[in-house]
C-alpha cells in the first residue's frame, strides 16, 4: 500500500506564485466563464476551515480544480497578483488547492507583499513584516522619481473619481503601491472601480497593471502605516466659496 502524500507536504514556494493565474470558483454553475474583473470577491466560493474560519479558495491547474474544488462549480482565470489584492482588500486569506498536497495557506498579512510582487521571505521583506497587519517596506518617493505621464494621468484620475478622499503613492519593492481613503459611505464597487481605473493607468504608463498594487485602507491601522510614510499624493479640495475663488483663497 502506498503512502499518499500530506495535506501541503509538497506545497511551493510563496514567490513561485507570483507570475501564474489562478482558478477560483464561483457561485454558479452555468457553464459560464464571465470576466473575472467584473466580479466582487463576494462572488468567489469560499471554504470554510475546522475552526469554521472562511477563506477564499484558488487552484493552479484543472485537474487539481476537478479533484479538490467544489462539484459542478464555474470558475474564473484570475492573475495570482491580482487576486491577492483583491483579497487583501477584502481582509480575507486564501488557501490555495485546498486539500491537496500542494496546498498553500495565505494569511491576509502576507497578501500586500504577494500583490505588490515581493517574495516575503526575502530578507528585506521579513524585515519590513510586523505583528500587526504585516504590510510590506513603504517608502516614499522623491517627486522627481515619479515616471511622467504615470504620474500626471494618475493624479487626473483620483481628480475623476468622486468617492476618493485621499490616496498616497508609495513605493513597495520594485513596483508602486496606490493606497486609497474612500468617503465613509463608499461600497465594495467604489473600490472596484478606483482599482480598475488606476489599474488601467498603470498598465498605459508602467507597462503592466502589476507594477501598481491599489489598496483599500479602510482599515485604520493600515491606513496609519500609508500617513506615517508621507503626505497624500492627492487629497480631495473641498467645494470653495465665491470670495475664495475670487481672491485665490
Amino acid at each position: 500500500m502506498t503512502d499518499e502524500p500530506g495535506i501541503g507536504s509538497q506545497a511551493p514556494r510563496l514567490d513561485a506564485l507570483l507570475d501564474v493565474d489562478l482558478l477560483v470558483p464561483i457561485r454558479s454553475s452555468s457553464g459560464a466563464s464571465p470576466d473575472a474583473d467584473r466580479l466582487s470577491s463576494e462572488a468567489f466560493r469560499h471554504g470554510v476551515d475546522d475552526a469554521g474560519e472562511r477563506f477564499i479558495a484558488a487552484f493552479r491547474d484543472e485537474a487539481t480544480l476537478a479533484a479538490h474544488g467544489p462539484p459542478s462549480s464555474d470558475h474564473v482565470r484570475v492573475p495570482a497578483r491580482d487576486l491577492f489584492e483583491r483579497a487583501e482588500a477584502a481582509d480575507e486569506r486564501i488557501v490555495v488547492d485546498p486539500g491537496a498536497a500542494t496546498e498553500v495557506q495565505i494569511p491576509v498579512g502576507v497578501l500586500p507583499f504577494l500583490a505588490a510582487g515581493i517574495d516575503p521571505n526575502r530578507p528585506d521583506a521579513l524585515r519590513a513584516r510586523r505583528p500587526l497587519g504585516g504590510v510590506p517596506l513603504l517608502v516614499a518617493p522623491a517627486p522627481d522619481d515619479i515616471p511622467e505621464p504615470f504620474g500626471t494621468e494618475l493624479r487626473a484620475a483620483l481628480e475623476a473619481l468622486p468617492k476618493v478622499e485621499r490616496a498616497w503613492l508609495l513605493r513597495a519593492g520594485d513596483a508602486w503601491t496606490a493606497g486609497i481613503q474612500l468617503e465613509p459611505d463608499a461600497v465594495l464597487g467604489d473600490f472596484d472601480a478606483v482599482r480598475n481605473r488606476l489599474h488601467a493607468v498603470a498598465a498605459e504608463h508602467l507597462g503592466s497593471r502589476r507594477l501598481l498594487a491599489v489598496t483599500d485602507l479602510r482599515a485604520p491601522a493600515l491606513r496609519e502605516e500609508y500617513q506615517a510614510a508621507a503626505s497624500p499624493f492627492h487629497e480631495r479640495r473641498a467645494n470653495r466659496g465665491l470670495l475664495d475663488r475670487l481672491f485665490g483663497g
